[in-house]
């Protein structure tokens, strides 16, 4: 296939921030007095937004608590990122830059609505063409809304471009929108079927090898 555009979901591929992430709603729910529950770390680590993971954790209570803990949320993860080291997955930083050494095109699709932070410490936020966030859409992934904003933004055609995605509600979102899927996983995820590749970790050679034609390759 000819490649025109590379998209990235962001957390798990990007950035390990899943810990990171429990981390700073831990604290925010301990703040309030109310207990994180094991369902909403679940929620956190299978790539749910914001809004989805306090739905989980406290359904029952009033819409202003509700706000109140997502308002909260974004200070908390600056907090922990003052003192983080890396934020980055294996490779990724590393590959991100062999990309754009070749001029490839990049964007990230991310449900987070304040992915920033996150990509400025991974040091890729520089080298990304588009960030569509989850401000910037009506409905979160499974949709394939962000993926098809950004081939728009992009100028480019969505099957033209190949996504790197961690989750189930990713791996839906970019297939729908009819981009070539990579999954990145240790294993095969019980959920996946036959239609995209599997890749371990964010190699700089695996990587350009999928993304560009063979003449085009440089692993140095």
């Amino acid at each position: 296939m000819t490649t025109s555009a590379v998209l990235f979901d962001m957390d798990g591929v990007l950035v390990d921030s899943a810990s990171l992430h429990v981390r700073a709603f831990e604290q925010v729910f301990r703040d309030a007095g109310i207990e994180f529950s094991m369902a909403a770390r679940d929620a956190v680590r299978e790539g749910k937004s914001r809004s989805e993971v306090i739905e989980i954790a406290v359904p029952e209570v009033s819409s202003a608590i509700r706000q109140a803990l997502f308002d909260a949320k974004p200070n908390a993860v600056a907090q922990l990122l003052r003192t983080a080291r890396n934020v980055s997955m294996p490779g990724a930083t590393r590959m991100v830059r062999a990309l754009a050494d070749h001029g490839v095109a990049m964007g990230v699709v991310t449900n987070s609505v304040a992915p920033e932070i996150w990509l400025a410490a991974a040091e890729v936020l520089e080298v990304m063409d588009v960030v569509v966030t989850g401000n910037d859409v009506s409905a979160p992934k499974p949709s394939p809304e962000g993926y098809l904003l950004a081939a728009e933004r992009l100028g480019v055609h969505p099957t033209a471009c190949i996504a790197f995605e961690d989750s189930l509600d990713g791996w839906l979102a970019a297939s729908r929108a009819g981009m070539h899927v990579v999954v990145l996983a240790a294993t095969r995820p019980a959920w996946a079927d036959g239609s995209f590749e599997i890749v371990p970790t964010l190699d700089s050679s695996q990587v350009l090898a999928l993304c560009l034609p063979a003449g085009a390759r440089n692993f140095s």
